[in-house]
């Protein structure tokens, strides 16, 4: 019992005999297409689940017919979801809208969908039609592209803000320059101080190329480093040296301290020296007079011992907690107007962040409202780049910001 009849074998040569091998050809003809339709729908099921799309089949109704498991992971849809209606499934409006298209007749039918968790969805949809062309279904193909409208919002904001930064100097030059070319005059002064503007603006322009230059080629890889042990004291030293005139015209104190037997740093010492520049800058400029700047430098704690701390602390104005997540984003600032009457660019978080990442390290910032901000770096010791091998790859590291609420509590 259960097993499978042999097929019918011809023993006669008259019309019984005629019709039984007639049955069993099509008995085998039957068999062999059974078995390339399970070929068949094995390859189709091997091909909807390796796809990163989801495909979602449904009837005319709008009940599902087949789905693969990135439709159903996209959705959070449960596996028995055959035959239930998708916008019972799904009860979002935009899907509602998107089967209420595709009933009134539309060849295809192409949105966005933006689902309860941020993910954001483009979903193409198209009638499905038998070979006499009237439609029994639906087949929509649906693709993440979170990330990708992410990035055209960051484009569009790079290039409004790059727009603006450009405008601004170049108004100033125009303008001041239009002046200078009018009608001569005998009131030299002016003329040097219009001369004067033209050329801190021109400045300006400069450092924003500049950097933009550098934080494309950070991005893009382009900036090979030459790793080397760098001793941190002279690093400092020097970056002081660099903001001591500026320092004593602001009145801000400044300190610094390398706990003993500090290891040496794998770094490339320009970049280590340009990522100080753009933390004590910034420090700088937002710390009142008669404020403190505060650089140090140790081992790093608990799973960072291996590595090597620097910190800049300063006495200023702090950083919003809703403002922190931002703070490495190009041309982001806290405070603009302020920012951009010191000359600021806006970019230099994010070259440090990029410069940080460049060498296995990681960028921590915390910050209290008027009592000031602490930018943390983590790089590799030498020592410890020297024994774990130039193959061995660490464990990433990921930027921590923090405001005094976040670590409260509150």
């Amino acid at each position: 019992a259960g097993e499978r009849a042999p097929y019918l074998v011809a023993e006669r040569g008259d019309e019984l005999g005629v019709l039984e091998a007639q049955l069993g050809v099509m008995a085998r003809n039957v068999a062999a297409t059974i078995a390339e339709l399970r070929v068949e729908h094995e390859r189709l099921q091997s091909i909807l689940r390796s796809m990163v799309e989801g495909v979602l089949v449904t009837d005319l109704a709008g009940g599902v017919v087949l789905m693969n498991e990135r439709a159903r992971e996209f959705f959070e849809l449960p596996r028995e979801s055959s035959g239930r209606r998708l916008i019972e499934l799904v009860r979002d409006p935009q899907v509602a809208d998107l089967t209420r298209e595709l009933a009134s007749g539309v060849p295809l039918a192409s949105r966005d969908l933006t689902l309860a968790g941020g993910q954001t969805l483009h979903v193409n949809a198209a009638p499905l039609r038998d070979a006499d062309g009237r439609p029994f279904g639906f087949v929509l193909v649906l693709h993440d592209v979170t990330e990708l409208r992410r990035l055209e919002v960051v484009r569009r904001d790079f290039v409004a803000n790059v727009s603006h930064e450009l405008r601004t100097p170049l108004t100033a030059i125009k303008g001041y320059a239009e002046t200078l070319l009018g009608p001569p005059g005998d009131d030299r002064p002016t003329a040097r101080r219009f001369l004067s503007v033209i050329d801190r603006h021109a400045e300006r322009l400069g450092r924003l190329i500049d950097d933009l230059l550098t934080l494309s080629d950070l991005e893009l890889g382009r900036t090979p480093l030459r790793l080397a042990a760098v001793d941190l004291v002279p690093v400092i030293d020097d970056v002081l040296a660099i903001f001591a005139e500026r320092m004593k015209l602001a009145e801000l104190a400044v300190t610094t301290r390398v706990e003993p037997g500090t290891p040496q740093v794998l770094a490339d010492a320009d970049r280590l020296q340009q990522v100080l520049i753009n933390l004590v800058d910034n420090a700088m400029k937002y710390s009142p007079a008669g404020g403190c700047i505060a650089i140090s430098a140790g081992r790093g704690n608990g799973a960072h011992a291996d590595m090597v701390e620097i910190a800049v602390e300063d006495t200023g104005t702090g950083i919003p907690a809703e403002d922190l997540p931002r703070l490495t984003e190009r041309f982001f600032r806290v405070e603009k107007a302020r920012s951009r009457a010191l000359g600021g660019t806006g970019l230099g978080l994010a070259i440090v962040k990029h410069i940080v990442q460049a060498h296995d390290g990681a960028l921590g910032i915390d910050s209290t409202l008027g009592r000031g901000t602490t930018v943390r770096v983590l790089l590799p010791s030498a020592g410890t780049a020297a024994e774990a091998g130039s193959t061995t790859s660490r464990a990433p590291l990921h930027l921590s910001l923090a405001s005094a609420s976040d670590k409260s509590g509150s």
